[in-house]
């Protein structure tokens, strides 16, 4: 896919008054490497004003003073997130042993410190293993979960006295690669809605000395890794030189982890475009994806995505189809 490039403005010879700059047209997902000191939303809107587009959305939130990868998706790639949203995360991460902060990272204030002997590495070493596999974890008060309507990072910036809620998470692989007190090079993998925070401030109580996040960067949302990301700047340099469908996935390769079928017929795919795909098509189909809880991409013989398929959908109030149209 390629895009329609324009000047940020131009002049009309007849009325001389600016023309806006034409919007790209295609959707993809774009991986960024957010800097530090902007929230997630923040990087949107710089694509959103870099590409000149509306529908932009991120995949995962990370904290202003976290970086790498950010998943963003592009046009019609928004309505594809949620099937993002839920693959594992990696993180690299640096815990600071020896104190505890309100916000369980570097930027919150210190509330207590630790006076005695350091841990050995035996004793953080097994201290981590007790984290992996199926664990619940305490939603971190600094959070953007939403409790009663409101944000519980508004609520504790009010000082307003909330239970905090806990979610299961799963944590696949939790490796130590460094430790030289008070610091803690870690890495780990783990499932989506895990929060590093809240996982080192749990292996600093483990420990019995309080720990806090000191450095934190994302290396992968699911295949997406930090390495095959750019940065804002290196963004708008792209966009300027016309090179943006070398770096914008298409949608139905961000999809990939999802079953696929080919959709060759001509009048299937005219259905499709109208929101319609037949019932003896359906029933035909469907017993080979029974035991998949995820949607099925349908492509056309391009390999673009023309649609979402739940086979599983009783058809009454689930969803069974997402339809998405072509350029």
């Amino acid at each position: 896919m390629s895009f329609f490039h324009a000047a940020d403005s131009v002049t009309s010879s007849h009325s001389k008054k600016p023309v806006k700059a034409k919007s790209y047209e295609h959707s993809g997902v774009l991986l960024l490497d957010k800097p530090e000191g902007i929230t997630s939303y923040g990087v949107v809107d710089k694509v959103k004003r870099i590409l000149h587009v509306k529908k932009v959305g991120h995949c995962g939130t990370l904290d202003p003073f976290a970086t790498g990868v950010l998943v963003v998706c592009i046009g019609q790639a928004t309505r594809i997130s949620d099937q993002l949203l839920m693959q594992d995360k990696t993180y690299s991460f640096t815990a600071r042993l020896g104190a505890e902060t309100d916000t369980l990272d570097r930027t919150g204030q210190i509330m207590a410190s630790w006076a005695g002997a350091p841990p050995g590495q035996r004793d953080v070493e097994d201290a981590l293993q007790g984290f992996l596999g199926c664990t619940v974890q305490q939603v971190p008060y600094f959070s953007a979960v939403k409790v009663a309507g409101k944000r519980l990072h508004q609520l504790a910036r009010k000082g307003t006295p909330v239970d905090l809620p806990s979610r299961s998470i799963h944590i696949s692989r939790l490796q130590l690669l460094r430790y030289e007190w008070p610091e803690v090079d870690l890495e780990v993998t783990c499932s989506k809605g895990t929060y590093v925070r809240q996982l080192t401030s749990d292996m600093g109580k483990k420990l019995g000395c309080g720990a806090y996040v000191q450095e934190l960067r994302r290396l992968a949302s699911g295949k997406f890794t930090v390495d095959r990301s750019v940065s804002l700047h290196e963004l708008a340099e792209i966009k300027n030189s016309n090179g943006l469908d070398g770096i914008l996935i298409p949608m139905s390769e961000a999809l990939a982890h999802l079953p696929s079928l080919v959709i060759e017929d001509q009048s299937l795919q005219e259905g499709l475009a109208h929101g319609q795909l037949s019932l003896e098509w359906q029933e035909m189909h469907k017993d080979c994806f029974m035991d998949k809880l995820s949607p099925v991409c349908l492509l056309n013989a391009h390999g673009s995505l023309l649609a979402l398929w739940w086979p599983r959908s009783s058809g009454k109030k689930e969803r069974h189809l997402r339809i998405f149209h072509q350029a």
